[in-house]
């Protein structure tokens, strides 16, 4: 197995292991570690889908914050204990209930902070619906 396969089944079982039952539901998987980030799908689920089809701000928020900590897991190569100190998200175009993509980029991964970037996708479609910039805190030290 390699050190990126390793890194995947370490982020998708941290996810299993440390975060709520309703964020584990989202059913996030993640599927590549690149060398600045990661990618991951979110399978179509009518359950976040408002009327009309649209997949939830709430939901898309969720994912971003979600998927910024398990890419910092996945470099770091341990379970380093973080939070969110901010995080601005905005929605560019809507987000049909179907499979969703999402990249980060980690600009930055210090000693005592951390700032990603994260674009989500409709699956197959190039234009980013929403991207969200977050920073998060290490609290262990």
């Amino acid at each position: 197995m390699t050190q990126n396969q390793n890194a995947v089944e370490k982020m998708n079982a941290f996810l299993s292991e440390a975060f709520a039952p309703w964020v584990q539901q989202l059913n996030i998987k993640a599927v590549e570690i690149t060398e600045s980030g990661a990618v991951f799908n979110v399978p179509a689920s009518e359950a976040l889908a408002r009327t009309g089809g649209i997949v939830c701000g709430q939901a898309l928020s969720a994912i971003a914050d979600t998927i910024g900590v398990l890419t910092l897991i996945g470099h770091n190569n341990d379970d380093r204990i973080m939070t969110t100190v901010d995080m601005t998200t905005h929605f560019m175009r809507p987000v049909m209930t179907g499979d969703v993509e999402a990249t980060v980029t980690l600009l930055s991964n210090g000693r005592r902070m951390a700032t990603a970037r994260i674009d989500i996708r409709q699956a197959g479609n190039p234009k980013v619906c929403a991207g969200a910039t977050c920073a998060y805190a290490y609290v262990d030290g």
